[in-house]
């Protein structure tokens, strides 16, 4: 069964990239169940209702989130009513949505889970071990392989995660920086693993958006408005390639298109 993880789409032009070249991905390396964190979709204000339905169309079988997502209140009904889509799980009961779901991949049970990490983040939620702790404890049984989308800051909370689930959690792939790292692996126990899978949109600035626009406010701490970066835009992903025997990971493959 062959994983595909999507990085954070930064903007509108991202999720056009994904709609006109998706499918088309999928069908060429056979993937069989793809998630992809749309949080910015909206560029840097969330992800609306319209927004996600066009995602889920291009090929994503589930949307995870992240900090941006509960910036767009327009989202919160359809977070409420849309099993595909996820916001971060220690936001906790009294927000709109979910932060986790059980979809159909090829007849098994996949359990979905999109958490937020602690440290240099904003909001500052709750500890992600225990509402993960919670969900897989609440659904043991109930799905076949499961799935973490981390979406953190800090490089060592999100490997702490990961050697703290491995064996537990199928795969686990961080988010946020939209920056990919070299770390990818099959953890002791058989988890796939890295750190951030990258991101999603154009190419040739900072992280998607206009290095002018970012220099100029690193520069001066004065506000000024975010415009895209100048480039063609790119989807940055991993593929996991997982065992339904055994339930290991037995390859990993990172890729750019």
């Amino acid at each position: 069964m062959k994983i595909l993880a999507i990085g954070d789409v930064t903007s509108p032009a991202g999720l056009e990239h994904l709609k006109k070249n998706l499918w088309k991905f999928r069908k060429t390396k056979g993937i069989d169940f793809c998630v992809v964190n749309g949080e910015n979709a909206s560029f840097i204000t969330g992800i609306s209702p319209d927004g996600a339905v066009e995602l889920l169309r291009a090929g994503a079988d589930c949307i995870t989130g992240g900090n941006h997502t509960m910036q767009n209140k327009s989202i919160y009904t359809y977070l409420d009513e849309t099993r595909e889509i996820l916001r971060p799980i220690n936001f906790g009961d009294s927000a709109p949505g979910r932060g986790y779901t059980i979809l159909d991949c090829n007849g098994y049970r996949m359990l979905v889970i999109s958490a937020m990490g602690n440290i240099h983040i904003d909001p500052v939620l709750d500890n992600p071990f225990s509402f993960i702790d919670k969900a897989l404890k609440e659904e043991a049984g109930n799905y076949d392989f499961s799935i973490l989308d981390i979406h953190a800051e800090a490089t060592g909370e999100k490997l702490a995660i990961g050697y703290g689930y491995d064996g537990k959690i199928n795969i686990i792939f961080g988010t946020h920086t939209h920056v990919k790292t070299a770390d990818l692996q099959i953890l002791p126990c058989g988890t796939g693993y890295i750190t951030d899978v990258g991101m999603c949109g154009e190419t040739g600035g900072v992280i998607g958006m206009n290095a002018e626009c970012v220099v100029e406010r690193m520069r001066t701490r004065l506000p000024k408005k975010f415009v895209a970066a100048p480039g063609e835009p790119k989807a940055d992903g991993v593929i996991f390639t997982l065992d339904e025997s055994s339930g290991k990971v037995t390859a990993t493959e990172s890729i750019s298109f």
